[in-house]
């Protein structure tokens, strides 16, 4: 018996050292990888790493994924597969002289005829043919896929640009540079599920049981900390809660445009004092006149104005400022009215906003607020986010958004000033099931 078990453990330690030694191999193989010399960001997505955690999420509840594998049936998976060898780390990156929205990539083709029906069937993309290459795209052109037989160079973009050019540089690798002789070497060695990199900031997001970890790093360049972080006293049943305790340095230059309205950066902050709140307090009720036409017993149609009462989300964005000076130079503008003591419709169409405060508050809000609350609490962060997902799902009433947020419950974000020129925003997204891996539990439901 003794004998047997040592033979077990045996096997057990053999391929742990095999599997050990598998994903060593292949973090090594990915980290030789080659970006172009020119790109400006860098986004690392381990896979290696992402594939570990399920893994042992599926161990420690095995009872749970083999109750709900029925979802992932053949016919399901089978779109997924889609032809291309996957290694260890995926390297995406933005380039220089194109967007910044614009994403590149590159990877190599395991099975041709795999991938080719992939993009027709799955991606539905039209293919076309050149002498030594296939481009694939969208109608739209935001979608780009050249390849060939081995590699295949990808673009996802928010623009509609000819991409197919910097695709045959990307594809042939021209002016390209190893990793780790890159400005981009520290993401080499990075462990999480996400990282990325650019020329002020830093982040990486790993999927956990149950919830989404953040951190970003980023230049405070233009934002400025204030004496002192605090916040006033927020509603336990809100929704919502934002605050922000910092000024920013002046910017003729910059402008804000509201729908057709333009304010200028300058001449707000001149005003601004360093700290605002922001609370979304269930609903109220606003009266709204509603006009229909109906005719009368000449037949001539007739204007009529009935009121409505209807329910409206109550929001309060309390900002310290020098509130006269504000209101005199918002109503200059036409941003709101002084005399209704409402924002101009034209801004915000969808509720009525109320304008309050005193001297040194400027208060909007859904819902008229006849006193003010100057009490304060004192905070470490200059910044903070709280989303309570079961409340606003319950509030707002609208399946297309809770159909994308009812698998999470709550988001929260805190911002610090490091101290050297640095503002860090470390967060957590929290989804239902405490148990379950994040990513899992999202796609899931794809």
């Amino acid at each position: 018996m003794k004998r047997f078990l040592k033979i077990i453990v045996l096997i057990i330690i053999l391929l742990l050292v095999f599997f050990v030694g598998t994903f060593k191999y292949r973090q090594y193989k990915a980290n030789q990888v080659a970006i172009p010399k020119n790109a400006t960001a860098l986004i690392k997505i381990s896979v290696d790493e992402i594939y570990k955690s399920l893994a042992l999420n599926m161990i420690s509840n095995a009872g749970y994924y083999l109750k709900t594998d029925t979802t992932l049936k053949k016919n399901k998976a089978n779109k997924f597969d889609f032809g291309l060898k996957i290694p260890a780390s995926i390297y995406l990156y933005t380039i220089e002289n194109q967007t910044q929205t614009t994403v590149f990539s590159r990877f190599e083709i395991d099975d041709f005829q795999e991938f080719s029906n992939f993009i027709k069937q799955t991606l539905k993309l039209n293919i076309t043919k050149t002498s030594d290459y296939y481009l694939a795209k969208n109608s739209f052109a935001k979608f780009n896929i050249l390849f060939n037989k081995q590699y295949a160079a990808i673009a996802l973009s928010t623009q509609t640009d000819n991409l197919e050019p910097i695709l045959r540089d990307i594809l042939n690798q021209k002016e390209f540079i190893q990793i780790g002789d890159s400005k981009f070497n520290s993401l080499k060695n990075a462990t999480n599920h996400i990282a990325y990199a650019a020329k002020e900031l830093t982040g990486s997001v790993d999927f956990e049981d149950g919830a989404i970890n953040f951190a970003h790093e980023f230049s405070s360049n233009g934002i400025v900390p204030t004496a002192t972080s605090t916040h006033k006293p927020f509603n336990e049943t809100s929704a919502i809660k934002f605050y922000l305790n910092a000024d920013f340095k002046a910017d003729n230059e910059k402008t804000l445009k509201l729908k057709n309205f333009n304010l200028q950066r300058d001449s707000l902050l001149k005003y601004y004092k360093g700290s605002l709140d922001f609370e979304w307090i269930n609903s109220t009720q606003q009266t709204d006149s509603v006009i229909t036409y109906e005719y009368n017993d000449d037949f001539e149609k007739v204007e009529k104005v009935t009121m409505q009462k209807r329910d409206v989300p109550n929001i309060l964005l309390s900002i310290d400022a020098d509130a006269n000076g504000l209101k005199k130079y918002l109503s200059q503008q036409n941003i709101i009215n002084t005399d209704s003591g409402l924002v101009n419709k034209a801004i915000f169409p969808l509720y009525k906003v109320f304008i309050g405060g005193d001297d040194k508050q400027l208060v909007f809000a859904t819902k008229k607020t006849e006193s003010i609350n100057t009490k304060k609490i004192a905070t470490d962060n200059f910044a903070s986010l709280m989303v309570d997902f079961t409340k606003l799902n319950k509030q707002i009433n609208i399946p297309v958004f809770s159909s994308y947020t009812k698998n999470l419950t709550r988001l929260n974000a805190n911002g610090k000033f490091t101290g050297n020129d640095k503002i860090k925003v470390d967060g957590k997204l929290e989804l239902v099931n405490k148990n379950i891996n994040a990513l899992y539990q999202l796609l899931k439901n794809f």
